[in-house]
């Protein structure tokens, strides 16, 4: 076989090989990229997770904080009765009644200021989670759209590499490298 004969088959021969690297390449790049948004999915479930629980926390923080808040008050009242009643002042009238009353309606808007604080805390919680929901559904969408370009690259190199291929043995051919004219 002459050099040139031999020249011509190892061009051939190293293209149809690079087209084949260059396909396997554009596979495992888009098997790569969906297998990152996979986890970046999975980093997004997780963190829906514990916004949730951070919700549910808030809520029983808040209610917590609620009963101690109306504790507090009922002892703040009590205090005030029994001082009242110590300097000879009658607690049930006048007032003494309009004091307590005071200090029950505050002490009540301090509970429900608590219990309002952490409800609003709990649906930030829950506004993020359902932002970490959708991100989570966005990622696994592009996940599987990541999966199929690895097999559509695939063909497209393939079809890039058999038509330099073909481009090759036609002009080879026609200069009479193969036998041709």
């Amino acid at each position: 076989m002459d050099p040139v004969t031999l020249m011509a088959g190892a061009s051939m021969l190293f293209s149809t090989a690079g087209a084949g690297v260059q396909m396997y390449g554009q596979y495992e790049q888009s098997q790569a990229q969906a297998q990152a948004a996979n986890y970046q999915a999975q980093v997004a479930r997780n963190n829906q997770i514990v916004a949730q629980q951070n919700a549910q926390l808030a809520l029983e923080q808040g209610q917590v904080q609620e009963q101690a808040q109306r504790q507090k008050t009922g002892q703040q009242i009590g205090g005030i009765v029994a001082q009242e009643a110590a300097s000879g002042v009658n607690p049930n009238s006048g007032s003494p009644l309009r004091v307590r009353s005071s200090a029950a309606e505050t002490g009540e808007l301090d509970a429900l200021t608590i219990r309002s604080n952490s409800e609003l805390q709990a649906r930030n919680y829950l506004v993020n989670a359902s932002s970490y929901g959708a991100q989570a559904g966005l990622l696994q969408a592009q996940a599987g759209w990541d999966a199929s370009a690895g097999w559509l690259n695939m063909g497209t190199s393939l079809l890039g590499g058999a038509g330099s291929v073909s481009d090759k043995w036609i002009k080879y051919q026609q200069a009479g490298i193969f036998g041709g004219n």
